[in-house]
């Protein structure tokens, strides 16, 4: 009787502690639980932010690019005629304005900004100084920018330069 006693107090004390958990340790688990679900959610939001981000600027990188190559394909005796302030073009892409700018300088290798503040507006473009100034370089500098607004009302621009070379020329 004795050991029956015994082996049933034992029993007794070993399922009042397997009955579960107590409150004060779920609330411990939900708490670190919490803290681990903020992470990962502040994490997404930032990784949200950079795809955006990223996207306007591979969108603005390819619609430079398109301008850039539509000038490579124009004869180069046309390329001289664009009008004095650089003729823009705006487009819509996810949601976004997109403003698009080219300025071409002929006989020129490297093109100058009276202003360079990242707008495509109210700049005007000149050539910087010839390293042989005796010689007419038979080469036209080309510079189209891409400016945008993002939704936090931050002007961004991409710019891509270029040089177009005289084909019927010879040096």
């Amino acid at each position: 009787m004795k050991k029956e006693k015994i082996a049933h107090r034992h029993h007794t004390r070993s399922l009042r502690h397997a009955n579960g958990f107590t409150l004060v340790e779920v609330m411990i688990a939900m708490v670190v639980l919490l803290i681990g679900m903020l992470g990962v959610l502040s994490m997404q939001y930032y990784a949200i932010t950079g795809n955006a981000s990223s996207r306007e600027m591979r969108t603005a990188t390819n619609l430079s690019a398109e301008i850039i190559e539509q000038l490579k394909s124009t004869p180069y005796a046309n390329l001289a005629l664009a009008p004095a302030p650089p003729p823009t073009e705006t487009s819509i892409a996810g949601g976004v304005n997109f403003t698009r700018a080219s300025w071409v300088v002929s006989d020129c290798v490297a093109m100058n900004f009276n202003a360079d503040n990242n707008t495509c507006a109210g700049l005007v473009a000149s050539c910087s100084e010839d390293p042989d100034a005796t010689m007419i370089v038979p080469v036209s500098a080309v510079r189209v920018r891409t400016c945008w607004t993002d939704k936090d009302n931050l002007p961004h621009s991409v710019t891509l330069d270029s040089i177009r070379w005289n084909e019927n020329e010879t040096l």
